[in-house]
């Protein structure tokens, strides 16, 4: 035990020496990786084995469009002590919401990704499904210790936690009080995928139950009523800090490739996307778009491109971040078909295997409660329309044949995002329809 401890004691410490002179809030990915290193050899190159797993993937070489629409279920634990810390089931409603809107580029705010970048930000074609909220009262306390990260507690029911679902099939998210530690503020973090065959012989981490995400009570939801209050600074939170960490389970790394912790690095650390740029170190949870902290020419752009922090893989004020890259989205996509294939597969979201159309259009999108499925052959056009809430149920929408188009009555239904089911000569064509009064 003690070869194990002194280690990491010197990697704490030499992070708490850091940030005595700057208290910071940070993502626990940023230094998660050297951790686990020093408890399981190997651990490191085993996720860059898996990081160029996902990035080399077929789909990712393939000259043809990928549509394929995955859905993700996800089962969120909420492991709280104070009463504050066990969130109504409203505020998890509103992340599901944060999740698909910026997963499927329907944010609001992608109208303000600068122009520089405004071609490369993309729909990852990754949608989310709850699948259940377990709640469980504990009387324990988690945060960064010398042994490393919480999840022996976070992750088991024995040691005041909740043990995870079968994390090969579901997105497991635990929410948690994160006490701050001596080195700033922990808002979440995560574990990406990992390449089996390439783990260590006999090495039997990161175990399988801790695979996940953990994210601060406070960090959940548009309507989360408890502020995150750090420094004397209240943080914005509109439920980035989930999109963030999913992006890291799904593979992704920090758009400044994770070089330097607490420092800068000397432009060279890469996150593996051709299309985001690289910066020496992450924003200060700002959004100064002028920012460029490396100046070399970037193969991807020809140009000395900006810092891309609008990125949601950055240090950015929520308010700020709006979007993924194609290269990222590409990443994202090769994990799903390969690593965590098994979120993807046998499972049913109440809507069947969905094909890609152009042939099916639905307008006005946004819409305030009416909407209309008009389709480019009118002969037989449809046998029956389906509309789903971002649960995955079926709200009992009316369709109504009119000339030219079916309209669907949405106006007993509360703003948001719903999935049209439209099936048609058999098959199921799954559309998009936004409402927002």
């Amino acid at each position: 035990m003690r070869k194990i401890i002194l280690p990491i004691f010197t990697i704490l410490m030499s992070l708490s020496a850091m940030a005595q002179t700057q208290p910071r809030v940070l993502c626990g990915n940023e230094f998660l990786p050297d951790i686990m290193e020093q408890r399981i050899p190997g651990y490191k190159n085993a996720v860059n084995a898996s990081f160029d797993k996902a990035k080399q993937h077929k789909l990712l070489r393939s000259g043809a469009p990928d549509t394929t629409v995955y859905t993700i279920p996800i089962i969120f634990h909420i492991v709280w002590n104070a009463p504050a810390e066990n969130l109504d089931d409203s505020v998890i409603f509103s992340q599901m919401q944060v999740l698909n809107e910026d997963y499927r580029r329907l944010n609001a705010d992608r109208v303000n990704t600068i122009s520089y970048f405004d071609s490369v930000g993309a729909d990852a074609r990754i949608q989310f499904q709850l699948h259940d909220i377990r709640r469980v009262q504990t009387s324990q306390t988690f945060g960064l210790s010398l042994t490393g990260l919480p999840d022996s507690l976070i992750k088991s029911t024995a040691n005041g936690g909740d043990d995870a679902v079968d994390p090969d099939h579901f997105l497991n998210i635990w929410v948690v009080n994160i006490q701050s530690s001596f080195f700033g503020q922990l808002l979440g973090y995560s574990y990406p995928p990992d390449s089996l065959s390439n783990w260590p012989s006999a090495s039997n981490a990161p175990y399988k139950a801790w695979d996940g995400v953990v994210i601060d009570y406070r960090c959940i939801g548009r309507n989360n009523p408890n502020p995150l209050v750090f420094s004397g600074q209240t943080l914005v939170i509109k439920g980035r800090t989930p999109t963030h960490e999913i992006g890291h389970y799904l593979g992704l790394r920090h758009i400044w490739g994770d070089g330097a912790t607490f420092g800068a690095n000397d432009c060279q650390q890469s996150d593996g996307i051709d299309d985001t740029p690289f910066a020496n170190t992450q924003s200060n949870f700002d959004c100064d778009t002028t920012r460029n902290t490396c100046t070399q020419i970037e193969a991807y752009y020809s140009a000395d491109a900006p810092d891309m922090v609008q990125d949601y893989m950055d240090y950015s004020s929520e308010s700020c971040m709006n979007l993924f890259t194609k290269g990222q989205v590409a990443l994202m996509r090769g994990s799903l078909a390969d690593q965590r294939q098994g979120l993807v597969s046998g499972y049913s979201t109440g809507i069947a295997t969905v094909q890609a159309t152009t042939t099916i259009s639905v307008y006005p999108n946004p819409n305030t409660g009416i909407a209309y499925v008009a389709f480019a052959e009118n002969k037989n056009p449809y046998s029956s329309i389906e509309v789903y809430n971002i649960l995955g149920e079926n709200v009992g929408a009316v369709a109504i044949d009119t000339a030219g188009a079916v309209k669907i009555d949405l106006s007993n239904l509360p703003n948001g995002i719903y999935t049209l089911d439209i099936v048609k000569n058999g098959q199921h064509h799954a559309k998009r329809a936004v409402v927002s009064r």
